[in-house]
């Protein structure tokens, strides 16, 4: 980004998400990256559960950042 150019608002509170719940992004890509491994394709209930693990990874994003979301659309 160049002095004094603004960066879009989405993209900023992106990364400001992702900074501050870095573990569970982490987590959450880790996940992803099992779920394409060879070897999981080939076992649907490894499948199932990592799916189930990252339902839950998001779940938990999703109620930690609720909150601040709403904060900032009634600004």
């Amino acid at each position: 980004m160049d002095a004094g150019t603004e960066a879009d608002p989405n993209l900023k509170a992106s990364l400001d998400c992702l900074r501050e719940h870095r573990d569970e992004m982490a987590l959450w890509l880790a996940l992803e990256v099992l779920q394409l491994d060879p070897v999981a394709l080939d076992d649907e209930e490894l499948l199932n559960r990592l799916g189930s693990c990252q339902e839950r990874v998001e779940e938990r994003l999703r109620a930690k950042t609720a909150a601040p979301r709403e904060q900032v659309s009634r600004q």
